[in-house]
């Protein structure tokens, strides 16, 4: 009865707390969704110009990689086929990070302690935070499948693209409930879970484009993907995937059940007794309290740059024939081969998904305040700017080494396939690093924010990335001119290998970032802390 009790009690907590980045994803990934179906008639108002985009995203394996086949060229289908990439990993993301944070990070910040020591039970912080992430998912479901329907769209595709949704959530909100047994740290947790998340969708991609039929039972993202909304839809793929949601809730409990409260299943290392003299400044502190999550986004994009570099000489023929590809590299206004517009296109969108990692690690500022650690640190000799730019450090080297491992490995792989290591490797490493400067203009909006703004700063740094995001899909979906595309960083990098280097560009994004950064630095200085 005391965990019914804690447990409804909780649930209120978590969406009060909750209820406005609950509302911005549940909004968000529905209005996009349903956003997308009412902007498709207008970009390919007939049948036949559905059909022969259908026909070159399937000789595309850039599109094939980053989303996924096209089963049906109605607008339906396309919708489906649009929104399935963002859309699932977006929400996969928001319900294992909501299930983290109201799991281990109340656990790390002592709240789960006062609570337990009233009639909250000792399971109810994790029922609670998977009740209602799932609630939010089945939301987000019951809102597209609504959206669509009202819109036109057969019912039947409508429910099972909303509930392929909801399904991935649920799937994800349980993994984090697992990953929140495993470790002591909440920082630790998001970073095995979102590598974890991006190995998943690269068992995906390799599925699809390699055609390996048993990749399909890999991953959950495959599952959802073979629902098949708006192509005579297999309903039998959610059976597994609820049978994996209700696992990975037994092992959470079952976890919970057997290790102390505040503690983790995954041993931690005991410390000396006095910190050693590599941990008696700023910056190697900031070292130790990011290296495990840049050691994770570090081995995920290797591994995903030598999967690229491995397929990218069989997607060569297909290429050629694709004329998204073709009117790609007419863009960048060069005669590359096709297989370089392969390479830009990827390298782009993985530097708009390594943002997120510049954000969150900017971000880790605030969490150190908020949990009264830099109060400890300022206490000692350490300025405020030396504390900030410890981290800052981070935020700013980070991304480089994370981007010279895609590109050191993707030009390796691809090197020795076409035996030109000592030729594909340093172009495609220059490829990756140029990119650098969009990030870093995130990383300077991030710290404005922070420095001015600290209560919202975590809001308004996504919500900029998104918009940015949203911006370049208004554009494709030609809902908006492509001139608005001036205030996204990404698009002033130059596309190597692709296109031509050009400095000037990357010059005043350095500047622009470094504005940015030195304005949140001289708003920090002005304000309390806390």
């Amino acid at each position: 009865m005391n965990t019914l009790v804690g447990t409804g009690s909780l649930i209120r907590l978590i969406l009060r707390r909750d209820r406005l980045i609950l509302l911005i994803w549940i909004v968000a990934l529905a209005a996009l969704t349903v956003g997308v179906a009412a902007a498709l008639p207008k970009t390919y108002p007939t049948v036949e110009a559905r059909q022969a985009f259908a026909n070159e995203t399937t000789n595309n394996p850039t599109e094939i990689m980053m989303i996924g086949p096209v089963f049906d060229p109605s607008i339906g289908g396309l919708t489906a086929w649009r929104t399935r990439g963002w859309g699932l990993l977006g929400l996969g993301l928001a319900s294992l990070l909501t299930v983290i944070r109201h799991t281990r990070t109340e656990e790390e910040s002592g709240r789960s302690e006062l609570l337990g020591s009233t009639v909250v039970g000792r399971h109810a912080a994790l029922s609670a935070s998977l009740i209602a992430t799932f609630a939010a998912n089945l939301v987000v479901s019951a809102l597209i499948a609504g959206g669509l329907i009202g819109l036109g769209l057969p019912a039947s595709g409508s429910i099972a693209l909303g509930l392929s949704f909801a399904a991935a959530g649920w799937i994800f909100a349980a993994l984090g409930g697992v990953a929140a047994q495993l470790t002591t740290s909440a920082g630790s947790a998001r970073g095995i879970m979102g590598a974890f998340l991006a190995l998943l969708y690269v068992l995906r991609a390799l599925g699809d484009v390699r055609g390996a039929s048993w990749l399909v039972w890999v991953s959950p993202f495959s599952w959802a993907e073979n629902v098949h909304p708006f192509a005579h839809e297999s309903w039998g793929f959610f059976v597994p995937m609820l049978g994996l949601v209700i696992i990975l809730i037994a092992v959470a409990y079952t976890l919970a059940s057997r290790r102390d409260l505040g503690a983790g299943l995954l041993p931690s290392r005991l410390a000396s007794a006095t910190a050693s003299p590599g941990l008696r400044n700023a910056p190697t502190l900031a070292w130790r309290l990011h290296w495990g999550t840049l050691l994770i986004w570090v081995i995920a994009f290797a591994g995903f740059g030598a999967a690229l570099g491995g397929v990218a000489q069989s997607a060569t023929e297909q290429l050629n024939a694709s004329s998204q590809l073709n009117a790609l590299i007419a863009n960048v206004g060069t005669n590359a081969r096709p297989v370089d517009g392969f390479f830009a296109l990827i390298i782009y969108l993985l530097t708009q998904a390594l943002s997120v990692y510049a954000i969150q690690t900017t971000l880790r500022l605030r969490s150190e305040e908020t949990a009264t650690h830099a109060d400890l640190v300022l206490a000692t000799p350490v300025s405020r700017v030396q504390w900030v730019t410890s981290h800052l450090l981070l935020a700013f080297a980070g991304p480089a080494v994370v981007l010279g491992a895609l590109g050191l490995a993707m030009g390796l792989v691809y090197g020795l396939s076409t035996g030109d290591v000592a030729y594909e490797l340093p172009r495609l490493l220059l490829a990756t690093l140029v990119r650098l400067p969009s990030i870093w203009v995130l990383v300077g909006i991030t710290m404005a924010l922070y420095g001015f703004w600290p209560r919202v700063a975590g809001y308004l740094s996504w919500i900029v990335l998104a918009g940015f995001l949203v911006l370049e899909l208004l554009v494709e979906l030609h809902l908006a001119n492509s001139s608005i595309l001036i205030i996204s960083p990404f698009v002033y990098a130059s596309r190597l290998p692709a296109a031509q280097l050009s400095i000037a560009p990357l010059g005043g994004l350095v500047c622009v970032a470094a504005i940015l950064t030195l304005t949140g630095l001289l708003g920090f200085q002005r304000r309390d802390v806390g």
